[in-house]
């Protein structure tokens, strides 16, 4: 049985029983029976409905390090909730198998239930992780309210690629967030990667006001791979703040993409470039 409809938002009826999805950069219009892009958001009887709902693909505790956040609640444990799906589609997923999975398996835990696991947990934060949170935004802002109630703080992992109104209602209940930045040409992040390179530095602009901010961009050969990519990258973060952190991450080959990954010195001199802008910058090899 799917969700009552009235736990979904972001969206409006078009015409002829379609519907339009506003919670993404790929505002999709949905006729009947159809999924959105992100598989997580369906057209039933003209209603946005959430097949998905408070179904968890896995959970853990983790170092906060690990999100990455080094600047925030450092050397304390997260408790980590993974999902279904993903609004992205970069070939090289590092979390695939929940991204973009051939089948799920998790089990449906309620919010109500969730917070009362992490706070047994012992843990002072709560992480949604793993793959896309966002495109669950009615559970993921019910379980940052119970969260925030019963006293721990909310982390959010994201690729950002959520239109303003969204991302100010579950920015707005988020103390910390950890944006991925993918890629520096917008048609890359357009053709290669699914996502809206303006949507994502708009996020990480409101995210900048409003909580704790972190930056991951994953290197990758053909993808961001380059001083030059890099120092646009950080120009960016720069002027919203020279004091994010940058986290460059090494990517390793996984799902459609199997190029080798980067050397160390290739690693180095994007960290150096992104140095040049940014105080804090963090390169994982």
């Amino acid at each position: 049985m799917e969700p009552i409809t009235a736990r979904s938002r972001y969206w409006r009826h078009t015409q002829d029983n379609a519907i339009q999805c506003a919670l993404c950069s790929h505002a999709c219009t949905l006729s009947e029976g159809e999924f959105g892009h992100c598989g997580a958001r369906r057209n039933s009887s003209g209603q946005m409905v959430l097949p998905l709902y408070a179904n968890i693909s896995s959970i853990a505790i983790d170092p906060v390090e690990k999100k990455p956040l080094r600047r925030f609640m450092p050397n304390t444990w997260t408790y980590s909730v993974g999902f279904w799906h993903c609004d992205m589609d970069c070939p090289f997923c590092q979390n695939w198998e929940i991204a973009h999975p051939r089948r799920k398996d998790g089990s449906k835990i309620y919010p109500e239930r969730l917070i009362s696991l992490a706070v047994e947990s012992g843990c002072p934060s709560i992480s949604f992780t793993y793959s896309e949170p966002t495109i669950h935004i009615e559970y993921v802002v019910e379980a940052m309210r119970l969260a925030r109630q019963r006293g721990l703080a909310t982390i959010l992992v994201t690729n950002g690629n959520l239109l303003t109104e969204p991302a100010q209602e579950i920015l707005a209940l988020t103390d910390a967030t950890n944006i991925d930045y993918k890629a520096a040409e917008a048609g890359t992040y357009r053709e290669v990667l699914g996502g809206n390179v303006r949507v994502v530095q708009n996020f990480i602009r409101i995210a900048s006001t409003l909580c704790h901010v972190e930056i991951t961009s994953l290197a990758v050969p053909g993808i961001l791979d380059n001083p030059r990519q890099m120092d646009e990258i950080s120009r960016f973060i720069s002027s919203v703040s020279a004091d994010i952190p940058l986290h460059i991450t090494q990517y390793h080959p996984a799902w459609r993409y199997h190029r080798a990954p980067l050397t160390k010195e290739s690693l180095t001199a994007m960290r150096e470039a992104a140095q040049r802008n940014l105080k804090f910058v963090y390169a994982y090899f």
